[in-house]
């Protein structure tokens, strides 16, 4: 009851227009609407540019600036041995340089001589530059980089599952749309099925039809009675489908009410913007959504390529410090440029064997990805033009099967015309009616092909989003 009053809560959001005498009628617009402001995958969708930007987040936290400080001393004997303290700011920069102010201040009575320092103690700042490995690229400048690439990657990912969702949201209103044709069909039968069972037995107790008529109209029935059956379970275990993709924002999953109905089938349904996408299939090719995320791929393995060769360089750094005293009268005493500390530190693998084998292994997966590009590239341009062709086939198979349906429904009004003048059978009449029936079933499922192949065009080329 409560899932009940949600859905024809949301309906009245909708505008949807509820009577008591009427049955109520989801659009394919409405229900879409539905499944773009409250599916959880739609939620999910956002999340992942909250991913995204929290993962870029973190990569930026690799040049945040650091506050150090340390502080050792030592008692022993009522003797200060030593009181050592330190404290200092990092700043590192995108080219890998990083700079550093910071304040000494050393007291004690078994300082080493290297400790010494003014009584009020000394500051410094110095700047550490990378002249071999990490001039060009390092570690952290490396993850920035990915981070951009992982936001850019994760647009297209929010295309493409947005699209898949709509997909399946648009074959599931479709085959609920085919089900319910099918069922007004096997309805329309069962009625034809009885009236001349009604007419049959009247004429048997006129006696101008045999008792096997009677009985062959019955078994007619009975068969009809079996489709409609089978059409109403068929539409039944439909609608259950369909509710899948019914929330409210992402939480509460909807149930419709048994007299809602679906519009009818209308194979001009996205026609004008399937025609417009197709005639820029190549185009839109190029900025394919699952053709981009192997280029962002490729960025990838590019930016690990990158660092495993700045890797094989040797890891020179020079750092430099001058060093100002606390003046008595102010934060800082005069500027010595003879007043400094500065160092060197070099380190180099021999063989870099680690380094040469990522290089050869990036340049063997850069290959293999762009092998498995040009294939999806060429996938999509095969699959899209078979859906293309097969809904021209379609249409075709549509419009012959249009005419096909109008003649059997003349052959089927003739031959009711010539079992009241006596000159048919019971067994032509439902033979006509059968072969009528049948032809109006595939009607239906001839256009149910046509808008699939339209729904698997547009899946296969990221764009349900775009024309819903």
């Amino acid at each position: 009851m409560r899932k009940s009053l949600i859905i024809i809560f949301s309906f009245l959001l909708l505008n949807s227009a509820f009577s008591q005498d009427f049955s109520t009628r989801l659009s394919f617009v409405e229900f879409i609407n539905i499944v773009k402001t409250n599916h959880p995958v739609m939620y999910q969708a956002e999340l992942q540019s909250d991913m995204a930007e929290s993962t870029r987040k973190m990569a930026r936290g690799g040049f945040d600036p650091k506050l150090e400080a340390d502080w050792k001393h030592k008692s022993f004997d009522k003797k200060n041995y030593y009181s050592i303290g330190s404290a200092a700011v990092k700043i590192p920069t995108w080219y890998g340089i990083d700079l550093k102010a910071g304040y000494d201040r050393n007291e004690g009575q078994f300082l080493n001589e290297s400790d010494l320092l003014p009584s009020r103690g000394l500051w410094n700042a110095g700047i550490s530059v990378p002249l071999g490995k990490g001039l060009v690229i390092d570690e952290r400048r490396a993850a920035l980089k990915r981070a951009d690439i992982y936001a850019s990657a994760t647009v297209q990912e929010q295309l493409i599952m947005r699209n898949e969702i709509l997909f399946n949201a648009a074959l599931a209103y479709l085959q609920w749309q085919t089900y319910q044709e099918y069922l007004v069909i096997a309805k329309e039968g069962v009625t034809l099925a009885d009236q001349r069972l009604n007419g049959t037995r009247s004429s048997f107790v006129n006696g101008d039809k045999p008792a096997i008529d009677t009985l062959e109209s019955f078994i007619s029935l009975q068969t009809r009675k079996m489709d409609q059956l089978k059409a109403s379970q068929d539409l039944l275990n439909a609608k259950i489908k369909l509710e899948n993709f019914l929330w409210v924002e992402g939480v509460t999953p909807l149930e419709m009410d048994g007299n809602v109905l679906p519009d009818p089938i209308d194979i001009q349904l996205l026609q004008f913007q399937f025609d417009s996408i197709s005639l820029l299939q190549d185009q839109r090719l190029l900025t394919h959504p699952e053709l981009l995320l192997y280029d962002y791929k490729i960025a990838n393995i590019d930016i690990d390529q990158r660092l495993a060769k700045e890797e094989i360089k040797p890891d020179i750094r020079v750092n430099y410090n001058p060093l100002l005293a606390v003046a008595n009268d102010g934060p800082f005493d005069s500027f010595n440029a003879n007043d400094y500390k500065l160092g060197a530190t070099i380190s180099y693998p021999i063989l870099q064997r680690k380094q040469r084998g990522k290089i050869e292994l990036n340049k063997l997966k850069l290959q293999d990805t762009e092998f498995d590009r040009s294939l999806k590239s060429q996938n999509l341009k095969v699959k899209l033009d078979t859906y293309v062709n097969n809904m021209n086939q379609a249409l075709r198979q549509y419009d012959l099967q249009s005419l096909t349906l109008e003649n059997y429904n003349r052959m089927l009004i003739a031959e009711n015309r010539k079992l009241q003048a006596g000159e048919s059978s019971i067994f032509l009449v439902n033979s006509r009616e059968s072969k009528y029936l049948e032809s109006r079933y595939k009607q239906i499922d001839v256009g149910r092909k046509l808008i699939f192949n339209k729904f698997t065009y547009l899946l296969y080329s990221v764009a349900m989003q775009e024309v819903l």
